[in-house]
């Protein structure tokens, strides 16, 4: 017998069920979003916070030995 004519007659097991299309999005994405807003909030919120509560307590000191709060720098000419 021909190698085709064996396949022509060879049984295919049936396709497996496709996985929606939704799970694939849980699987793959949603773990790449919530790294990526760890990552934004550690290296973005965090050193704002802590560059304004900086110049804060920096404020608080420079009162505490002078006694003058620190001018606020505004942009507009008053």
């Amino acid at each position: 017998m021909d190698l085709l004519e064996q396949l022509a007659t060879a049984s295919v097991p049936p396709m497996p069920a496709a996985r929606p299309f939704k799970d694939g999005v849980r699987r793959k994405l949603h773990p790449r979003l919530l790294v990526v807003q760890i990552v934004e909030f550690a290296c973005g919120a965090t050193c704002l916070g802590a560059a304004h509560l900086f110049v804060a307590l920096g404020a608080a000191a420079i009162f505490t030995l002078t006694g003058l709060w620190p001018v606020a720098k505004d942009n507009d000419d008053r």
